[in-house]
This record gives structure tokens, C-alpha cells and sequence, in this order.
């Protein structure tokens, strides 16, 4: 998704095209709300981007911005 968008996205943007994909593979479970008001579906995927960054995949870039390496 990000190769295809060039290697960068606004948050925004990659979270309405995970959920475009994604969105009828997601359980009842990753639509319920973490304690802090996030959707678990997107609590997981910001913790993937955290790994992809360790992994050296994606850089941390701009606030708001997920990008590739």
C-alpha cells in the first residue's frame, strides 16, 4: 500500500486503506475500543508500523506520515 503510494502516506490515509482491504476480515474484537478510546484494528497496526521501524522496512518520517525506508 505505501509502495503503491509512492513509499509515504498521511496516517489518515493509511488507516482508510487498511480498512478498505481489510475491513471484512476484521472481528468484532478489532472493532471494539482500547481503553484509551482507539480502535484495536488500529492499535495493532501502529504497533506493526513500530516493529517495520526496529526492522528498518519503514522510517519514523513526519508526525502523521508512515513511510518506507
Amino acid at each position: 500500500m505505501l509502495e503503491e503510494a509512492g513509499g509515504e502516506l498521511d496516517t489518515d490515509d493509511v488507516f482508510a486503506a487498511l480498512e478498505a482491504r481489510m475491513g471484512e476480515d476484521l472481528l468484532e474484537g478489532d472493532r471494539q475500543l482500547t481503553p484509551e478510546g482507539e480502535l484495536r484494528w488500529r492499535f495493532a497496526a501502529r504497533r506493526a508500523r513500530q516493529s517495520l521501524i526496529k526492522e528498518g522496512v519503514m522510517s519514523k518520517g513526519a508526525p502523521g506520515v508512515w513511510a518506507l525506508s
